[in-house]
């Protein structure tokens, strides 16, 4: 901004000369003229209805939105053109716009490429998990098979007491202690985890068949009649060539959760 008021001032000094010297003639009109060009020119350039700024911006929303049609990876120029032009909060509206549009019209490659692009600009907590929504809806748009992954304790599972309350979670075997699904329950017959489930958008229930990861599932259980509680804790391989998969647990699996002093 500081470049356009040094060339509107730059541009301004010849016009102040002639209007100083002596032998000049309607000096009023000659300096209310200038003054209104100039006033003018820094309204196009520099204001917050800037046309000249808004024809760029437009003219730069379409010619990404012909690459996003193409289904392209969108240039590094147009990047970078972004990037210039735009403030850091108009970046992000910008680019949540163009990844969810791309989505939306199933152009996956143009998505791919303003996601890797978008990252590092989603810094603040709620601004990452407005990130990794776009990149769970991409995903699913990529891989639709697992765009409802499931897991189920099987309703034939055996349990060592009447159940008040209990939870389940699962984790990535060896990977971090971020649960990929977590529920509580008091039906033990519905017991179920999906996507939704998951504590992070994407790192979720399928994301572990994508990588065909095994996971580890802990079920905690308060019994109704005696308060006491069990659990289990079992490495669960998942068949990877369906979303959806159960595990029954058998009476000998559980273990009473010593009682604290």
């Amino acid at each position: 901004m500081f470049i356009f008021y040094l060339l509107t001032i730059l541009a301004a000094l010849p016009i102040i000369a002639y209007v100083l010297a002596q032998k000049t003639i309607n000096k009023g009109l000659i300096f209310g003229s200038s003054l209104l060009i100039l006033s003018l020119c820094l309204f196009m350039f520099i204001s917050k209805f800037a046309f000249v700024g808004s024809f760029e911006k437009q003219a730069l929303n379409n010619k990404i939105f012909d690459e996003i049609y193409i289904d392209s990876s969108i240039s590094v120029e147009y990047l970078q053109q972004l990037e210039n032009i735009l403030d850091e909060d108009e970046l992000k509206n910008w680019l949540v716009g163009l990844i969810g549009k791309s989505i939306d019209l199933k152009k996956l490659t143009s998505a791919e490429s303003l996601i890797a692009f978008s990252e590092r600009f989603f810094i603040s907590n709620n601004e990452k998990l407005i990130f990794y929504n776009l990149y769970s809806a991409l995903r699913d748009e990529k891989f639709p098979k697992f765009k409802n992954s499931s897991f189920k304790i099987d309703s034939s599972s055996l349990y060592p007491c009447s159940i008040k309350n209990g939870e389940v979670t699962l984790f990535i075997t060896n990977g971090p202690e971020i649960p990929i699904a977590k529920k509580e329950f008091k039906n033990k017959d519905n017991i179920s985890l999906n996507n939704l489930d998951s504590v992070i958008p994407g790192f979720d229930l399928a994301s572990a068949y994508l990588n065909q990861e095994s996971i580890e599932m802990k079920i905690k259980i308060n019994c109704l009649d005696d308060q006491q509680t069990f659990f289990v804790q079992n490495i669960i391989v998942l068949n990877q060539d369906v979303p959806s998969n159960s595990y029954k647990i058998n009476l000998n699996e559980w273990f009473k959760t010593p009682q604290e002093l």
